[in-house]
């Protein structure tokens, strides 16, 4: 099998042990996730730019969702650390053991797993998860929720002690067995001190130990000895750790120092300053609440930010102010609930501006559609489900750094046998949401439904399916900004102070000959400074390259899905005639388009017919390789206003989607021999490629 990157499934299956084996049910729609990153406008009061990443979800166990969403956009992590989101005591030491492991840290309920952290290990895909504390705190049937979830390779084990600190001794054997520097120690009674101590040891690339406030444990005291650091940190007051346990920790190690404050606020004001100079970076989170900051820890060591605290209140603490104001950092990591007004004023008191814009929000109304995190976790839950039918791969990166996602379907999906191949992309433009919904339909009935229908059954034997889910996930980000659409069309590359090229028109054949894109960076279908100036079209290039097999291009039909309008369109769109195609080709084309058109119930016609184009995918493909490339043009036909057109309600998806069964089957069908819908599959293709006589 040829990709133009490693295949994701490939590295995963290479690492961990067989535990037991998983088990995967129905593919349910996925909870919206908050994840929300804000930015203010950098010409303000001539200060540097100040970008605020706020971490929230609708509950601890959604927010601890959206801090790993920071941490890896797709997966694989190597670790997850799953803890109580009901109690702290055993929790508090796996942010510092995520963080030096390169992992995420994920709340569950005691007795049963959250659907939301369920998604987000399956989109993780870790390698091995550490389930924190006894089973009095996180039970048995979680374990084997996680278990099932998960491919069969996964390591899952429980970390745990008869206490707090015994937990914490285990957490830090498992994840630091060659010892450490620097150790934090804090008390497992309250967890403000275990919050910041955790997140400080993050950044120093140590553990955390935890402690009753007069006794630390054997566990505890044993784990200290084998560490052997140079460093101990205490942070807390005497009430919290007495004088009694610095002794203790002076028996078996380095002297420790004391760090603590007027407060829990002030606390934690005097633990950033002990870590070093002010950085430019810094995470806050509720002083009153555990599970903003407890979760946060691995972000706040990659970012190396320390944790300062509010008071959910509408004004800063005093501590958490004059720090802010004395250090103006240019970056805050915000980790759950922060009200607006404290929002405000963290941004103003970091660089004097109050102005803050969040992206990827749905609307409240609108939250049925998938977001691109809840994609990506419907398509590593479907190659857990059915690995020898789905692989999933990246193409590479978008003009912002994210993943191209592309999946491979076909029985022994694992081999390349040298079958007829097909090749479907969705979301070229980034407001034609439709057509991601349109690709996860195909991928679910192409995967559910193998073993039950004969057709897809004989299809996936003989043909090999190639689905491109996301093309621009940049602008589908900016489209959805602040919870209000933006009626965005292009990608986020920036020409001449103007955001965004038109995927569709930054492709090399007849690239700006006919008046079918603009020159002008700011028009809604600029085509770019060059033929493949957009990194996105660079990685759509590639992968077809990649399908060039000892000479020959292995794709043979495509569809590229757009909307709206309900048309199949084939080339050309450049210029209203068919100059230049042959005569038979012209009539697979018509033949084609017009049997997906009965199928579907869709009207076809040249896509010129419907306005000149000029550099866009179907003329390049036809052009360069010769696949009989189409553009589908989904529900709704043209409505009354952009708001219909493109942003209907999501009610209509599973029928809007399911109309177009028929049509994909076909175009998947005739991947075999094109030159069959004219009956002269034999002439140009010979025997061994006519496809089999169909079952529509």
């Amino acid at each position: 099998m040829t990709h133009p990157v490693t295949s994701r499934a490939a590295s995963i299956r290479a690492r961990g042990v067989l535990i037991v084996a998983v088990v995967v049910g129905a593919l349910a729609p996925l909870p919206p996730l908050l994840t929300r990153a804000q930015a203010a406008d950098s010409t303000a009061l001539g200060s540097p730019t100040v970008v605020t990443e706020q971490m929230e979800g609708q509950d601890r166990y959604t927010t601890a969702v959206a801090v790993s969403q920071r941490l890896s956009t797709a997966g694989p992590l190597p670790v997850v650390y799953l803890v109580s989101g009901e109690s702290y005591a055993h929790s508090l030491a796996a942010g510092p053991a995520a963080a030096c492991e390169g992992g995420a840290v994920l709340y569950t309920q005691a007795a049963s797993l959250p659907g939301v952290t369920r998604d987000e290990l399956i989109r993780l895909a870790p390698a091995r998860v550490e389930i924190v504390g006894p089973a009095s705190v996180v039970s048995d049937g979680v374990l084997d929720a996680v278990v099932a979830a998960l491919p069969p390779e996964t390591v899952v084990e429980r970390l745990a002690g008869e206490d707090p600190g015994a937990t914490s001794a285990s957490v830090s054997a498992r994840a630091f067995p060659d010892g450490a520097e620097t150790v934090y120690v804090a008390t497992a009674s309250d967890f403000p001190d275990g919050t910041v101590a955790g997140a400080a040891a993050s950044i120093a690339g140590g553990p955390l130990l935890l402690t009753a406030p007069d006794q630390m444990s054997d566990a505890a005291l044993a784990e200290l000895d084998r560490l052997t650091p140079a460093e101990v940190v205490v942070v807390g007051a005497v009430t919290a750790v007495s004088d009694g346990v610095l002794a203790q920790i002076a028996a078996h190690g380095p002297i420790p120092a004391r760090v603590s404050g007027a407060d829990r606020y002030a606390t934690a004001v005097a633990v950033a300053a002990q870590l070093g100079p002010a950085t430019p970076t810094v995470t806050v989170t509720s002083g009153q609440d555990f599970w903003g900051g407890l979760v946060v820890a691995p972000l706040a060591a990659e970012r190396d930010a320390p944790v300062l605290f509010i008071d959910d209140n509408d004004l800063l603490p005093a501590a958490t102010r004059d720090r802010l104001a004395t250090t103006q950092p240019i970056r805050l990591i915000l980790s759950g609930a922060i009200p607006e007004l404290t929002r405000a004023e963290l941004v103003g008191f970091a660089d004097g501006r109050l102005t803050v814009q969040p992206v990827m929000t749905y609307p409240a109304s609108e939250v049925a559609w998938h977001d691109y995190y809840e994609m990506f976790t419907l398509l590593r839950a479907t190659e857990i489900a059915y690995p020898t039918l789905f692989d999933l791969f990246s193409l590479g990166k978008s003009h912002e750094g994210r993943d191209i996602w592309g999946g491979k379907i076909s029985a022994n999906v694992s081999a390349d046998q040298g079958k007829p191949e097909v090749m479907i992309d969705a979301l070229h433009h980034s407001n034609e949401r439709m057509s991601v919904e349109q690709a996860l339909y195909l991928l679910r009935i192409l995967t559910d439904e193998y073993n039950t229908d004969a057709q897809i059954h004989r299809l996936l034997d003989t043909r090999t399916i190639w689905i491109v889910f996301a093309l621009n996930p940049d602008g589908w980000f900016y489209d959805v900004t602040g919870g209000v659409y933006q009626y965005w069309r292009k990608n986020r590359q920036l020409t001449s102070g103007y955001y965004g090229t038109d995927l569709n028109r930054n492709y090399p054949y007849k690239w700006a000959c006919c008046g079918g894109s603009s020159g002008d960076p700011w028009s809604w279908k600029y085509r770019g400074t060059a033929p493949w100036s957009a990194p996105e079209t660079r990685r759509l290039r590639d992968f077809v390259v990649s399908r060039v097999i000892d000479g020959q291009q292995r794709i043979r039909t495509h569809a590229t899905l757009h909307a709206n309008g309900e048309l199949v369109l084939y080339p050309w769109g450049y210029v209203k005639s068919s100059t230049g195609m042959p005569a038979d080709d012209l009539a697979v084309f018509k033949t084609m388009a017009s049997e997906m058109a009965e199928l579907n119930g869709y009207t076809y016609k040249q896509s010129s017919r419907l306005y000149i184009t000029d550099g866009d995918e179907i003329d390049w493909l036809y052009y360069q390789y010769g696949i009989f490339s189409f553009t589908i043009e989904l529900y709704p036909t043209e409505q009354v206003s952009s708001r219909a057109n493109y942003y209907p309600n999501y009610s209509v998806v599973p029928a809007q989607t399911a109309r177009n069964r028929g049509a994909f089957l076909y175009l998947i069908e005739m991947a075999g021999c094109p030159y069959h819908a004219i009956d002269k599959g034999h002439q140009y293709c010979g025997d061994g490629s006519t496809p089999p006589p169909l079952e529509l």
